[in-house]
């Protein structure tokens, strides 16, 4: 089951204690498809308002823990979009921190192909596969996916469904169409996971 909620404000002036989660991320811990046991995605609030929260799926059905995916999530609540100098930062270290490194220059299309890269879980206590996909941005018209006319994703309208897809790596962030986490240049890893041709 999806962990309780525990960062909490007291106001100053009633002295009532409230938690200070967001709309979404409280949609996101009461949604079934999304829940972190059964699905295994985890939320990782990034900047103390969970505006920016690091997106993690640690298990798949196919894969188990063995190919993990990670994205960073920029909220922007009631139609607001990143201003010039946040979205110059979040391209900046979205070249950075991405397995599939695309780039706007035209002349470098891509740095580095699709690949995942090996690294250690402290959890599993092993070498696993994990696919960054960088950052993306979800915009609301109101605060979440239930009170907003529309719900976009780096720009594309999209509805609560796709939504749910594109949390759970079903869809590839990139380009909303299936996700397929193998990567088919995998030589050490094809003989022990199924499918990993």
């Amino acid at each position: 089951m999806t962990r309780i909620f525990r960062q909490r404000i007291t106001c100053p002036k009633c002295r009532h204690s409230f938690t200070v989660e967001t709309n979404f991320s409280r949609w996101i811990r009461k949604n079934p498809l999304l829940d972190s046991t059964e699905v295994g995605t985890v939320g990782t609030d990034e900047d103390g308002e969970t505006k920016r929260i690091l997106w993690h799926r640690y298990k798949t059905e196919k894969y188990g823990r063995e190919v993990q995916c990670m994205m960073i999530l920029e909220i922007k609540e009631n139609g607001s979009d990143l201003t010039p100098s946040q979205r110059d930062t979040l391209c900046i270290n979205n070249q950075l921190i991405r397995n599939r490194r695309s780039t706007p220059n035209k002349k470098m299309k891509y740095q580095k192909g699709n690949t995942s890269l090996k690294v250690y879980s402290t959890l599993a206590e092993k070498d696993i596969y994990c696919r960054h996909f960088g950052h993306h941005v979800i915009r609301f018209s109101h605060t979440d996916p239930i009170d907003s006319k529309w719900i976009e994703w780096d720009h594309q309208k999209i509805d609560t469904n796709t939504l749910v897809k594109l949390l759970r790596f079903d869809l590839d962030p990139d380009n909303l169409q299936p996700l397929d986490i193998r990567n088919r240049h995998w030589k050490d890893i094809s003989n022990k996971l199924p499918g990993m041709e």
